[in-house]
């Protein structure tokens, strides 16, 4: 019996956004359904555009909470190659400031669920959101994909927050453990 071992290769990185466009200027700035950040589109309620004078940021200067005043949801569209693994990467934390403890959303590709969000904001602060790196894979099946980041917590008003967002090409290699590949 073999072992299987996979190793996985980037390729030359497709994407990656810390939310810097459009500049905030002050704590925070809230918008709506239809309004473009950067290559994100607001795509359901509203959102918050926070910068490091509100809290912490792990890129740039500003990061997104998925809920303004509601739940709120963002989307952008990436080229891809078909039959290529991409590896998505983004921070995870939540707004701390009001209930509930535990953040929830999604993560979409196509308009299908790809990971579910969660994160629990107790003992969060502004200088220590205890931010969480996590990572999603998909193969691409066709020339572009849809990404969206969609809060789905309730009461909505304070919700996942998502920092340095990026998209990897990858190729997944799998090889029988102990044979050397031929040269």
């Amino acid at each position: 019996m073999h072992t299987l071992l996979a190793v996985l290769l980037a390729v030359t990185p497709s994407f990656g956004d810390g939310f810097e466009k459009p500049y905030v200027d002050g704590a925070y700035f809230r918008y709506a359904v239809g309004t473009q950040l950067g290559p994100w589109t607001v795509t359901k309620g509203d959102v918050d555009l926070a910068s490091d004078a509100l809290w912490q940021v792990t890129e740039g200067r500003q990061n997104l909470d998925l809920d303004g005043g509601q739940q709120g949801a963002v989307a952008a569209t990436f080229a891809t190659e078909p039959l290529l693994t991409y590896r998505i990467t983004y921070d995870l934390a939540g707004n701390y400031a009001g209930p509930p403890a535990v953040k929830t959303g999604e993560l979409r590709v196509n308009g299908k669920l790809i990971q579910a969000l969660s994160f629990d904001t107790t003992g969060r602060t502004a200088t220590n959101m205890g931010f969480a790196r996590r990572t999603a894979y998909v193969l691409a099946k066709s020339s572009t994909f849809r990404l969206e980041f969609a809060s789905t917590t309730t009461p909505a008003g304070y919700g996942p927050v998502i920092d340095d967002v990026r998209v990897d090409a990858c190729l997944l290699i799998i090889c029988p453990k102990g044979v050397s590949p031929a040269a």
